[in-house]
């Protein structure tokens, strides 16, 4: 069963590198913003307001058409990017963690945006894959990938100087628990100026998902639509 899991998992983690790696064609819904700001986002819900604009981005738009015929979740879950602090030429930590799913989840595939000017730390540069360090909420998963997609940027992505981490993992039956998911590392630049705030968000692909062991579509509509930003600030 833990090889069929597997091998699953790399089948997802395949397909978001077609989708991300190879094409930059594709449609895809994001939460991407200007790479930098001097003032922090704090615990937003990103796709209402797109990172707190006025305006829906068109991408996000194409996201909330796609489940516009799904029902409603009252409560649901919320994955969230941490807000952290880095000095110039530091490695900044940050963590995506989940409420509001404990033992309710077994699979995921995510996309999550940081800006250009950051250069995420690889653990294997052949295959691009990221390194980062497991939380609890994924302390019975059969496998996690978690890859930078550097290349072939969606016109989205490169209009906000933006990159982007896929990250996917699995589980037997609803074994996904709340708590941190990951955390992945970040280089500031060495001449970054203090106070500048770095933003982090979410980038939905048709390929992602955030699934429980019933294929609830309506479960999925609301961990993309109550998605939360994080960011750096350079102290």
């Amino acid at each position: 069963m833990k090889r069929k899991i597997t091998a699953a998992l790399i089948a997802l983690a395949a397909a978001a590198v077609v989708m991300t790696g190879c094409s930059s064609s594709g449609k895809s819904s994001s939460t991407a913003k200007p790479a930098e700001t001097t003032a922090a986002v704090s615990g937003e819900t990103q796709p209402s307001a797109d990172n707190g604009g006025d305006e829906m981005s068109e991408s996000m738009e194409l996201m909330r058409i796609k489940y516009k015929d799904v029902p409603e979740l009252s409560e649901g879950p919320v994955l969230k990017i941490s807000e952290t602090f880095a000095k110039p030429g530091e490695m900044a930590e940050v963590t995506v963690s989940l409420t509001g799913a404990q033992d309710q989840w077994t699979m995921c595939g995510i996309h999550m945006t940081y800006p250009d000017v950051l250069e995420c730390k690889i653990e294997d540069p052949t295959d691009l894959s990221a390194a980062y360090t497991p939380g609890g909420a994924i302390k019975a998963n059969s496998g996690f990938i978690a890859m930078d997609w550097q290349k072939n940027l969606d016109p989205e992505l490169v209009r906000e100087h933006e990159k982007s981490l896929f990250f996917t993992t699995m589980f037997v039956d609803n074994k996904g628990s709340d708590g941190d998911i990951a955390t992945f590392f970040f280089k500031v630049p060495d001449d970054a100026q203090q106070g500048t705030v770095y933003k982090l968000g979410f980038y939905y692909k048709e390929s992602d998902m955030f699934r429980n062991a019933d294929n609830d579509m309506s479960f999925e509509k609301y961990a993309f639509e109550h998605l939360q930003g994080g960011s750096i600030t350079v102290r």
